[in-house]
């Protein structure tokens, strides 16, 4: 009887901690919007709640996390593993803080995040000690030229635009950028293809999808390039903030080599993107099958 309420009581934990990570970021973000609301009818209250807000982001990012939030990246890192068979799900986290059974390659790479993700208190600690970081040129080159990996989706909004249920899309062909970091680096292009991603949450892109024609499409794109992200709600399991029960299959492609070029032209950027591209829908028509997506169809823009 103790074993069974000891699992139920882990199972709430797991619930929430791992929710923290989705919700948070959201709520958080969604704050700045109710601020502005309520501004005209509660002046005062508004003023305040902004200048919490601005206080928090003046905090220093690099800075040690207290000892219970490093309890609870560790925390989120073995509750992923517990429940890697009933959620399919897991955390990705590559910090110095939750790195207990993490591959050595990993303790040494980041991932690379909207900086919209930023603008959220609190929550842009927690990502900065996870290891993410905000996803600009110049953080980029200086993680490269410490000799760390670097993770990105190359897509961003623009692949959040495209993407539809039933099929799965990347946004690629005019992603040059990335490229040219690498060759100016000299380091290799790795792809990944994740299988299932695409089916771990439901969505609805505000103004997008409902309402639709309330805003031009052509419009409401290029808010959503200003401010970082595409404003959407989101639900997965039981209509919450956990991700759904969806097996995911992750295959990481062969290493392209790519040369250290400081000036690289554009021909080579081009290149080294089409052979990229190429990889990656490679891994897709290889992989799709035992992934459980045989009849799902990869569409590159």
């Amino acid at each position: 009887m103790g074993g069974q309420l000891a699992k139920r009581l882990l199972a709430v934990q797991v619930f929430l901690t791992l929710s923290a990570w989705v919700s948070g970021l959201i709520i958080l973000n969604a704050w700045w919007i109710v601020d502005i609301i309520i501004l005209p009818k509660r002046p005062l209250l508004a003023i305040a709640c902004f200048a919490f807000k601005i206080g928090l982001l003046l905090v220093p990012l690099r800075v040690d996390p207290p000892s219970l939030v490093k309890r609870f990246l560790r925390f989120s890192l073995v509750a992923g593993k517990k429940l890697w068979q009933w959620l399919g799900w897991h955390p990705v986290a590559f910090c110095s803080y939750a790195v207990d059974g993490l591959p050595a390659g990993l303790k040494h790479t980041r991932i690379l995040a909207s900086s919209a993700a930023f603008w959220a208190p609190v929550m842009r600690h927690m990502w900065w000690w996870l290891g993410i970081r905000p996803v600009s040129r110049k953080c980029f080159a200086t993680l490269l030229a410490k000799g760390r990996s670097v993770a990105l989706c190359p897509g961003g909004i623009k692949e959040v635009l495209y993407m539809e249920r039933g099929r799965e899309v990347a946004y690629l062909r005019k992603r040059y950028g990335f490229v040219r970091m690498a060759l100016q680096a000299g380091a290799p292009l790795v792809p990944v293809f994740a299988f299932g991603q695409s089916d771990m949450y439901s969505y609805c892109r505000l103004f997008y999808d409902f309402p639709k024609h309330l805003i031009p499409r052509a419009q409401w794109a290029r808010l959503a390039r200003r401010i970082g992200y595409v404003p959407m709600i989101i639900w997965g399991w039981c209509f919450s903030f956990m991700p759904k029960q969806v097996p995911l299959y992750i295959v990481v492609g062969k290493p392209i080599p790519v040369p250290k070029v400081e000036q690289p032209s554009a021909e080579q950027v081009e290149d080294y993107l089409q052979r990229f591209i190429a990889e990656e829908e490679r891994i897709f028509r290889q992989h799709r099958e035992a992934a459980g997506q045989a009849g799902v169809e990869l569409t590159v823009y």
